[in-house]
């Protein structure tokens, strides 16, 4: 068994999460590396399935100021997926993307953080359709800057109830001499975790 946060899973489990995040990861680097216009390089992604106290702490705690943008996920799976970057993180990613001396608070920086995240939310969602077999709609994203705790707080509100768990993808990529890390979160009802692993052919979260 593998020990993710609180949680053991299996290897089974384990592996295809790691083959979620690295679909994912290779799909948004070719999406970015056009956006870009510069050379984007992408580590391997680190993917887990955790408890929600266990991605605040991975946040620095729930007093602390971040960035998350929010979309929803529909269809034979229901669900949120989150990217949540830090400030300094943000400021970076900012400064790919838009002429130098934006305030990445101001209506260009978010836009930029926006498409971004859009970016990266729809190529995590193709790979859970690719690997999975299934056809996924998801919102236009929202985004807001406040304390994670309050961040993670919509997700939590919708689905704590019925799941304890989400699936967490830390990706850190390199744009020209941007270095900038990142996460996405896929929060989901249990039935939905439960569809995507039995598509997998590696059964619910609990075997």
């Amino acid at each position: 068994m593998y020990t993710n946060g609180e949680e053991n899973i299996s290897e089974q489990v384990c592996n295809a999460l790691t083959e979620l995040g690295n679909i994912g990861a290779g799909n948004a680097a070719t999406s970015l590396s056009s956006m870009l216009a510069t050379k984007l390089t992408m580590t391997p992604p680190k993917v887990g399935l955790h408890d929600f106290d266990y991605i605040e702490n991975v946040l620095d705690g729930a007093d602390n100021t971040v960035v998350g943008v929010l979309s929803e996920i529909e269809g034979v799976v229901q669900g949120m997926i989150l990217f949540v970057i830090g400030i300094e993180d943000a400021k970076n990613l900012v400064n790919c993307l838009v002429p130098s001396g934006t305030d990445w608070k101001d209506t260009m920086g978010l836009s930029a953080i926006t498409e971004i995240a859009n970016i990266l939310i729809g190529s995590y969602v193709a790979s859970l359709e690719t690997l999975c077999g299934l056809k996924l709609r998801y919102s236009l994203p929202q985004i807001c800057i406040d304390m994670a705790g309050a961040v993670l707080g919509i997700p939590c509100t919708e689905f704590g109830k019925v799941s304890d768990n989400a699936i967490l993808i830390n990706s850190e990529f390199e744009a020209g001499e941007q270095k900038i890390n990142g996460y996405i979160m896929f929060m989901a009802e249990a039935h939905s975790f439960d569809v995507m692993l039995n598509k997998l052919g590696i059964g619910g979260t609990n075997e």
